[in-house]
């Protein structure tokens, strides 16, 4: 069963952050000020505080930096600031909190490592046959968010999706039913656009039994 927890002891918090933001590791930015988000890299982990390439374009710099809130994905763990430096050249972002799921890995008895991958996959609602395969941006108890096509009109937000599988790596981490909730733009480090679609779960996740054992 995935539930969310937060990190709010500074000592925790950061050695949470150092657990999993390694240097050059893919991370999402998103700040209040847009509503678009980023795919960025780390660049150092100092404490509470995180060195991020700066790939948010020029146009958009100024509104992303007024944001008074900002969220930093990492995998599955979301950091949480709402300070943001610049040493000229990339942003430094102070966390505030984190944001992570609370059942251990040693207890799901489930390991990630930085070569799994998050993703999902579905059955296309329209014609009920074609699997798809996105990747997972983000994931909460409640939801997550995946990305897709930057014109795809399939996951407009009401669309219910009768099973969703999560998967890390190659094993199955949960399944449920999912409702689509949100669509915001979403871009690459190459700056290419995508959409990033938010979806809630609607039943109880089961987890593979093999997690069980």
């Amino acid at each position: 069963m995935v539930s969310s927890s937060d990190k709010n002891v500074p000592g925790e918090m950061a050695a949470l952050i150092l657990e999993v933001a390694k240097p050059n590791r893919p991370v999402i930015l998103a700040g209040e000020g847009l509503p678009i988000s980023f795919g960025s890299r780390i660049l150092r982990v100092d404490g509470n505080r995180l060195n991020i390439v700066n790939t948010v374009p020029f146009s958009l710099i100024s509104n992303f930096s007024k944001s008074k809130n900002f969220v930093i994905q990492v995998d599955l763990l979301r950091i949480l600031s709402d300070r943001l430096e610049s040493d000229g050249k990339n942003f430094i972002f102070h966390a505030t909190k984190v944001e992570s799921i609370s059942d251990t890995r040693s207890d799901e008895r489930f390991n990630f490592s930085s070569e799994e991958n998050v993703r999902c996959e579905f059955t296309n609602p329209v014609d009920e046959e074609t699997v798809l395969v996105k990747q997972v941006l983000d994931m909460s108890a409640s939801g997550f968010s995946i990305r897709t096509g930057a014109k795809s009109t399939l996951l407009v937000s009401g669309r219910v999706i009768e099973k969703v599988r999560i998967l890390i790596g190659e094993k199955l981490y949960s399944e449920s039913a999912a409702e689509a909730v949100y669509q915001r733009k979403f871009m690459d480090e190459n700056g290419k656009m995508h959409l990033q679609v938010g979806l809630k779960f609607l039943t109880a996740k089961t987890n593979d039994k093999t997690q069980q054992t």
